[in-house]
């Protein structure tokens, strides 16, 4: 019995690279879809006069597995054509920086004010390369952080509230991605805890 034979057509690299960007904003848009779907499958179960507690918690319990599942693909999403754009146009684009966002609560896991948090992100080159946090409600920001190895180091606490003394390692990919103490920052949000200060009589 013979082999069959497979005659391709010969694609030039570009065209492939083309027909990958091409595949990556379909499933851009399959996504989006698929989120106002979950979003028009809350309103409905909300809108229900006789919902129950559990038929709610059910509801965003699945709703929460999904949009995790959606972060981890579009981060992959943006791995793909981050890759083929470089295949595209070598050398030239830009460096892709990432934005940290770290959220504070105390001890019972209630958000804080931020406002009085300072945290620094710090590499280990001398002088260290060091970026200062802004805070935007119960979470700190940095931004514009290259790619590379940090720590994270907090300075002071809200009124009323011990800093966290550790020391937290981070690591920009080349991606955009961040790992924060070994996990993905973009499927959760980062947790430091600031213990309410005992006041003793």
């Amino acid at each position: 019995m013979s082999m069959p034979e497979i005659n391709l057509e010969e694609i030039l690299p570009r065209d492939a690279l083309a027909a990958v960007m091409a595949s990556i904003a379909l499933q851009e848009a399959a996504v989006a879809h698929v989120l106002n779907a979950e979003g028009e499958k809350i309103q409905a179960v909300v809108g229900m006069a006789d919902a129950t507690l559990e038929e709610l918690q059910g509801i965003n319990e699945s709703v929460g597995d999904l949009t995790d599942s959606v972060s981890s693909l579009t981060g992959e999403m943006q791995r793909k054509l981050r890759t083929a754009m470089e295949a595209l146009y070598p050398g030239m684009l830009p460096e892709i920086t990432a934005t940290l966002t770290v959220r504070i609560v105390d001890e019972d896991g209630v958000p804080l004010n931020a406002a009085g948090a300072q945290f620094i992100l710090f590499d280990s080159e001398e002088p260290p390369n060091e970026f200062a946090s802004f805070p935007v409600g119960s979470s700190i920001r940095f931004n514009n952080i290259p790619p590379g190895l940090y720590t994270l180091q907090q300075i002071t606490a809200p009124e009323g509230h011990e800093i966290d003394p550790n020391e937290y390692p981070v690591v920009v990919l080349s991606d955009g991605s961040i790992l924060f103490d070994g996990a993905d920052a973009s499927i959760h949000i980062p947790t430091i805890t600031n213990e309410t200060t005992v006041e003793t009589p």
